[in-house]
């Protein structure tokens, strides 16, 4: 019973945090802020306290409180389904007008986000092809034929597993390349 009541009086007072937090009229700076924290997420440059510090008059560690739970709030899978029942325990404990913003936010910027942590998540599990250099070389001749006449393409992949980089080198002929594009392209 004592618990209870000590649970429910912890959501009142970081219920009435928010709320002075995220007041009616700093609406437009919050969608900003969460559109910034979805661009960070995607792996554009995100937010900055100086940039938000004059518009919503936070104290540095209220600015960082906000930012860790707006952006654990995105990073959550969980929020991708926008439905309020799979929604995670803070976000319902956010007032109601960051709520519809937080929604509005994953409603338009969801395509991404699922890519973005996708992205992340294989990253962590997979080696990835995180770049590429390609070079197009065309060989005149060899020491077996005088006039070859051939095009090469030399391709190089930057593959990240777990931390480290390696860089896997192909030279590719024109029938070589056909294949590992239709390959590709039956993958996708």
């Amino acid at each position: 019973m004592k618990e209870e009541y000590t649970l429910k009086r912890t959501m009142e007072n970081t219920q009435s945090l928010y709320i002075s937090l995220f007041s009616e009229e700093k609406n437009d700076v919050l969608k900003e802020l969460l559109h910034a924290c979805v661009d960070e997420i995607c792996g554009r440059p995100g937010p900055s306290y100086c940039k938000f510090a004059n518009s919503m008059d936070w104290s540095r560690a209220e600015y960082e409180g906000v930012y860790k739970l707006i952006s654990s709030l995105l990073r959550n899978p969980a929020s991708l389904y926008m439905i309020e029942e799979k929604m995670p325990q803070e976000y319902h404990e956010l007032p109601e007008q960051v709520q519809q913003n937080i929604l509005t936010c994953l409603k338009v910027r969801r395509e991404q986000l699922t890519d973005a942590l996708l992205r992340e998540h294989y990253k962590r599990k997979l080696p990835t092809v995180i770049d590429h250099d390609w070079r197009l070389k065309l060989v005149m001749g060899s020491s077996k034929m005088a006039s070859l006449r051939e095009s090469l393409l030399q391709l190089d992949l930057i593959i990240e597993d777990k931390g480290s980089r390696r860089i896997i080198n192909l030279e590719l002929n024109k029938d070589e390349l056909d294949m590992i594009i239709n390959s590709l392209e039956k993958l996708v």
